[in-house]
């Protein structure tokens, strides 16, 4: 449910999730070619939870890989670029369809689904998260983050259900949290 992300070295990067009848975990696929060949799934212990996954990576500053996973919200971290991963761990709160964002100020933004729309945001490179901050009252939701040219973060997400629409929002972290911003102009 993310994107293809990029690390530092140029290796592509894609979570997934895989489950063989009896149990479900989060993987990733990585390409070192720039997407031309991959290599064989990489499968990340679920520690014996049932995860629905849909694995979202991103890079940490000393390059550890931090993988985010569903519906328990739990993490596993690489050190390998990928290769191999720690056991998956809960982080302490739920989730679906994780989304991963670093602004340009360095806050690690972590967006999902469940309660509503929501996010949190870590600013010690995922060693902590601030509490739950809700964006919308809508489920659904398979937020999508982009970092614009101002410096404030846009999510785009959509509404679940019959008559369900895609909805935006501009926000920037502050000292204070989150600060809810207007529409940009055209």
């Amino acid at each position: 449910s993310s994107s293809i992300r990029e690390l530092s070295s140029g290796r592509l990067i894609l979570g997934l999730y895989t489950e063989d009848g009896r149990k479900s975990q989060g993987s990733v696929v990585f390409s070192d070619d720039g997407g031309k060949t991959w290599q064989a799934e990489v499968l990340i212990d679920n520690g014996g939870i049932q995860l629905d996954a849909e694995t979202d990576v991103i890079e940490l500053k000393d390059g550890t890989l931090y993988a985010a996973q569903r519906p328990h919200m739990c993490s596993a971290t690489s050190k390998d670029r990928g290769a191999t991963w720690t056991v998956s761990q809960p982080m302490g709160f739920p989730g679906h369809c994780p989304y991963f964002l670093r602004t340009k100020d360095d806050v690690i933004l972590l967006a999902f689904r469940v309660p509503n729309t929501s996010l949190r945001f870590s600013r010690d490179e995922c060693q902590t998260w601030s509490d739950n901050v809700v964006i919308d009252e809508v489920g659904g939701a398979y937020p999508s983050m982009v970092n614009l040219r101002d410096g404030s973060v846009l999510v785009v997400y959509y509404e679940e259900g019959q008559g369900s629409s895609i909805r935006a929002k501009r926000f920037r972290v502050t000292a204070k949290g989150m600060e809810w911003l207007p529409p940009l102009s055209p």
